[in-house]
């Protein structure tokens, strides 16, 4: 089996491993944060909503008016504009709660902690087109179960933070204290 420093290696395929492995850290890093939430608060805060927001918008905006390459496909730009569906959800529905907002609050955590990874992932593979071919299909599984398990530990996390942090950890950080943080000493 041939090691990444071996002479002869595949260069092409050694850079689209690579570039795998940085989206993977850089997706992680950006989905531990609102899996957390989800699991310290119960929801993803708005301010993750509408980063998703800006990023998706930007990106559906980029392919739309990018020049040459592939045209990107009418199920990629609408799952981009899921979150601009959110923000206008969110602007026609009266404020308090309701059975709408109720779905509209659901709709806006899963699109975010589903949502980020995918979107980066479609991101990754529109500016490189090669990964899709270049790296095997049980890489590209692999790399998604890693983000799977980065998002599923820092829920695990969020739920229990009563055991490793203090309330005064959330205070501290510009946060509020989660239900049930355990006091300071």
């Amino acid at each position: 089996m041939a090691t990444e420093d071996a002479p002869g290696s595949d260069d092409a395929a050694l850079r689209a491993r690579r570039t795998v492995g940085a989206f993977v850290v850089a997706t992680a890093t950006v989905v531990w944060w609102p899996a957390f939430t989800v699991g310290a608060w119960g929801r993803v805060f708005f301010e993750q909503i509408l980063m998703l927001w800006a990023a998706a918008t930007a990106a559906l905006l980029v392919l739309l008016l990018k020049q040459g390459g592939p045209r990107p496909s009418w199920p990629l730009l609408a799952s981009l504009a899921l979150p601009s569906l959110w923000v206008v959800g969110e602007l026609v529905t009266p404020p308090g709660e309701s059975a709408v907002s109720a779905v509209l609050r659901v709709f806006g955590a899963v699109v975010t902690v589903v949502g980020l990874p995918a979107m980066l992932w479609v991101l990754l593979t529109t500016v490189r087109h090669d990964l899709v071919d270049a790296v095997p299909l049980r890489g590209r599984l692999g790399a998604a179960l890693i983000v799977v398990a980065v998002a599923g530990l820092s829920l695990l996390l969020g739920w229990l933070h009563p055991y490793y942090l203090q309330c005064d950890d959330f205070l501290i950080s510009g946060n509020s204290a989660p239900p049930g943080c355990t006091p300071g000493g």
